[in-house]
């Protein structure tokens, strides 16, 4: 598996909230200066089609313009309720909130079962995929 070091900044990162535990409700404020597509990178705990830690973009209305689904995973590695999505959405000019929650088991360092291929990517990122 390749880990990404967190202190490498992508220039492609738009924002991300990743390294998640458990109990957590985070927010990550971001702008858009244009019509961007948006590449979405996010893992997750689910299993019997519902999501137990998962992320969604809201838009400066607090509507939600994306939301990770059970449907739309992917077995992300190791345990079998590791999810994984990666998805490209087009997100119009203006002001965003990123949020990830997590539920109280099952997250980054406290896995209950084998952790996913790409650990410490455990959360959401949001990537210009034009860069």
């Amino acid at each position: 598996t390749i880990e990404k070091n967190i202190t490498d900044k992508d220039p492609a990162v738009i924002t991300q909230i990743i390294r998640i535990g458990d109990n957590a409700d985070k927010t990550q404020q971001f702008k858009l200066d244009k019509l961007t597509r948006v590449r979405i990178y996010a893992i997750g705990e689910g299993q019997n089609r519902e999501m137990y830690d998962y992320g969604w973009i809201e838009n400066s209305d607090k509507r939600v313009v994306w939301e990770m689904t059970y449907g739309m995973t992917f077995h992300a590695g190791g345990g079998r309720k590791n999810r994984s999505v990666n998805t490209t959405i087009m997100l119009e000019k203006g002001n965003y909130t990123l949020h990830y929650m997590s539920d109280d088991s099952h997250s980054f360092d406290d896995w209950n079962t084998d952790p996913p291929d790409d650990p410490s990517m455990w959360g959401i990122t949001l990537y210009d995929a034009d860069k």
